[in-house]
């Protein structure tokens, strides 16, 4: 109940950080601000959806092996396959001069229960570190993550982004 409260005085604050200095309207967020930079997903949602189908595949008849459930995870996988399509697509990282933003849409595993809508600012005076990492292997899996300096909090709570160069 509380906590609901918090987040949404949090999210005005962090809305008020990113605001040009000038204004004084609560509900302009980043959309006003100039975008420096943007970045693309477009370009690697085939290997994307093909690694996430792989690995959906080999989960599956791992599971047909052992108690026969993965002949589901096979009959689900084109719902499977038409989700992470639109969840690459919606993907939008850009940057401003006061933060990075990153927002996504993200299908819930049954379509006709909306989406998941997310979007995380970082703003810059506080990043402390950027680690990027590639994976050497026939999909090219990599990482972006982006560590906040401050308090110590586990990785899970700094901005990750994956995907497939």
């Amino acid at each position: 109940m509380g906590s609901g409260n918090g987040a949404a005085q949090m999210n005005l604050l962090e809305r008020g950080l990113l605001s040009k200095p000038g204004s004084c309207d609560e509900d302009s967020g980043s959309e006003d601000e100039t975008i420096l930079d943007t970045a693309s997903f477009q370009e690697m949602e085939d290997n994307f959806v093909k690694y996430q189908t792989t690995q959906w595949v080999l989960y599956s008849l791992l599971l047909i092996l052992a108690w026969g459930f993965g002949l589901f995870m096979l009959l689900y996988l084109l719902v499977r396959k038409h989700i992470l399509q639109k969840d690459i697509q919606s993907r939008k990282l850009y940057f401003t001069p006061n933060a990075i933003v990153y927002k996504y849409r993200k299908p819930v595993p049954f379509p006709c229960f909306g989406v998941l809508k997310k979007e995380k600012h970082v703003l810059l005076p506080l990043v402390a570190d950027v680690v990027i990492e590639q994976d050497q292997s026939l999909f090219g899996v990599s990482s972006i993550r982006i560590e906040n300096e401050g308090v110590r909090r586990p990785p899970s709570d700094d901005v990750q982004i994956q995907g497939v160069v």
